[in-house]
Formats: C-alpha cells, structure tokens, sequence
C-alpha cells in the first residue's frame, strides 16, 4: 500500500521549512518514462548512442526530474492539499540509470494574498551531495468547498 500523502496546510507552512526524500533512477524508470511521455530519443533509451556521444551510459530524460518534483509536492511538502502551478527548473549533470536521487523542497516564499508558495528545488545525488537539479516550484492550495484554485480561470 502507497505512503499516504502529507497534509500540510497553508497555514502551517513556514519559510525554511524542508522535506526531502530519496529514490535510485532505474533503467525501468527511464523506459518507462520514455513510453509515457512518449521521447524515445536514443540519448535516452539507448546506451551505446549515449556513450557514443560521451557519456558513460544513458541519461535521463530532464522532464522525469521535474515529475519527481511533482512527487515531491503531491506527497512530501505541502502534500494532499496542493496543487503545483509552475515549475522552473535548470539541469547541472546528468542522471544515468542507478543513480540514488535526494530530492528536497524548502519553503522560499509565502504569499497570505494568493495563498501560494514557492519552493526552492534541489535534486542531488545521494552520498555525494553533487547538483543534478535545481528550480523553483509555485505551489496554490486546495480547500474543500472552496470553488476556484489560484492560477486558473
């Protein structure tokens, strides 16, 4: 059964607040990712083109980096109640296959008069600390009852 996810309010967020958690990239994520996004680019999906390009193996798609930022949203700060509304996101390195990830969120900003945050991003390799990712995530809340969600309409 899944982890449920967290349930922090606007209210109970604060500036330098942080979550974090870890996952290994896999060659199962990669294609999988690949199928469902449908870039199938070989740098992606086939090894001996990426090391004939320079690197040592395949690199992960950027865009499933950004889907861990999702993750880290939906499940791990603020969790159920949110909604990511924008992403802003530079990749440093690249992610090969059995890389272990830390994905971390800090709080940056609060804004009473949207009720959005803003999340710095920082996606780093496990043990080393090396930068893979960084960005900043814009974060509106849901409210039950409530009829209309900030950045849309």
């Amino acid at each position: 059964m899944p982890t449920p996810a967290a349930s922090c309010g606007f209210e109970q967020l604060a500036v330098g607040q942080e979550a974090a958690f870890e996952t290994e990239l896999t060659d199962r994520d990669i294609d999988a990712f690949a199928a469902l996004s449908g870039d199938a680019n070989p740098l992606h999906v086939e090894p001996a083109f990426a090391r004939d390009r320079g690197f040592p193996d395949r690199v992960a798609h950027g865009a499933h980096l950004v889907a861990l930022a999702s993750r880290l949203v939906g499940m791990h700060l603020p969790g159920r109640d949110a909604l990511l509304l924008a992403v802003q996101a530079s990749f440093t390195a690249p992610v090969h296959p059995g890389t272990r990830l830390t994905v971390t969120g800090t709080v940056d900003q609060l804004s009473d008069g949207v009720r959005s945050a803003i999340l710095k991003l920082r996606v780093t390799e496990t043990g080393t600390g090396r930068l893979l990712a960084r960005g900043k995530l814009t974060v509106g809340f849901t409210d039950r009852g409530r009829a209309g969600t900030p950045g849309y309409g």
